[in-house]
């Protein structure tokens, strides 16, 4: 394995920042937003709307994109855990908002479909969507709990709220090479369309798609001889790193990962960590100079906090209207109504003024009433 059009800017995905000779004019934020908001205030968990009123919602592996001036965000949503452990999950919800802040449930990707190319009782994962030419591909991960073949699947839709047409697999993980292929991030680089994924007991992986996203670059063949391993190593161990996310940024890759537990409740011990490098296909690495094929060895970007938020990470990224960059992800609230949910959570992504490496404001998750998004119809 090597280790080695259109941008879209209203999604959640590769976001390019464009560079200047004067280092002084990509100095990113180190403590506070360049732009605040007056009328968009949040405090977390940032809970959807259910009958008008905020409540407490799962909402684990958040993704987010922007469409004209609504936002939408798509997430797992664990219902029940039966007998044997495996996870069931309501199919692939979508949520809107105008202010990043606000959440409304509007409906679900898989109201009329049921997959049927996965592991029986297989539920939909952490989903990734983005604007391709007139459509809006969904990109999904089909498994369950332990599951040994666990693979990616695709629907599209005219509209980022459906309804959407299913395509089903795109590949599984005994076909493209990789264990546990789950945890899709699909994204824009240099007019080429890729797809990073991966989790525990495998490498986080980067492939290439076809021009429509419905297939792979040149076939699942091509792509298997030929993909890159960014991150990660071969043993089933919570160490490792799962749920990627490829940020381009101030000249700049960054690859954020989760790694720890992400799925025992108050005591999950999950965190995001983030690598850099000077291209797409890597090596990124950490301040040390190591690479990322290793265990602990991702920059910190936010961890959990005792008797507080437990369990932070699947995150994603978007810049507001004035360019500030949100990290929306996943946390158990210690002390809320439902400790045992994977709650939504929304912070600032700061960067380091020496050395670029991003961070969320002393580590934590914030739970005080802050300055939210800028967005500009707020602000008229």
């Amino acid at each position: 394995m090597k280790r080695k059009k259109a941008l879209i800017l209203a999604i959640f995905g590769l976001v390019l920042t464009s560079c200047g000779n004067d280092k002084k004019s990509i100095i990113p934020p180190v403590t506070e937003q360049t732009t605040k908001s007056k009328n968009n205030k949040y405090e977390n968990p940032t809970y959807p709307l259910v009958d008008g009123k905020k409540s407490p919602t799962y909402t684990a592996d958040p993704y987010v994109i922007k469409d004209g001036l609504d936002y939408y965000m798509y997430c797992t949503q664990t219902e029940v855990i039966d007998e044997s452990s495996a996870y069931r999950f309501k199919r692939g919800p979508i949520f809107k908002s105008i202010d990043l802040v606000n959440w409304t449930y509007v409906g679900n990707v898989f109201d009329n479909y049921e997959p049927n190319w996965g592991t029986s009782g297989a539920g939909v994962w952490a989903p990734t969507v983005i604007k391709i030419g007139n459509k809006w591909n969904y990109y999904y991960s089909l498994s369950t709990g332990g599951d040994k073949n666990p693979g990616i699947g695709v629907a599209t839709s005219d509209n980022p709220y459906g309804p959407f047409t299913h395509y089903g697999k795109l590949f599984n993980s005994e076909e493209i090479g990789v264990t546990n292929s789950i945890d899709p991030h699909v994204f824009y680089d240099n007019e080429k369309l890729y797809m990073v994924f991966g989790s525990f007991g495998g490498l986080i992986t980067l492939i290439e798609l076809n021009d429509d996203g419905l297939g792979l670059k040149n076939g699942l063949e091509y792509q298997k001889e030929n993909k890159h391993a960014l991150a990660g190593y071969e043993i089933v161990d919570t160490n490792n790193y799962e749920a990627s996310f490829i940020l381009k940024a101030y000249g700049k890759y960054y690859l954020f990962l989760s790694t720890g537990t992400c799925c025992s409740g108050v005591k999950s011990t999950y965190r995001v960590v983030v690598g850099m490098s000077d291209s797409l296909f890597g090596p990124y690495k950490n301040k040390k100079g190591q690479d990322l094929f290793g265990p602990n060895r991702g920059e910190t970007v936010i961890s959990p906090i005792l008797n507080s938020t437990m369990g932070v990470g699947h995150n994603a990224i978007i810049q507001d209207d004035a360019n500030n960059y949100w990290m929306i992800y996943h946390g158990y609230d210690v002390n809320g109504e439902k400790p045992e949910y994977r709650s939504l959570y929304l912070d600032q992504l700061l960067f380091d003024q020496d050395n670029y490496y991003p961070y969320v404001l002393n580590y934590r998750a914030s739970t005080e009433l802050k300055d939210g998004p800028y967005i500009n119809s707020l602000e008229e």
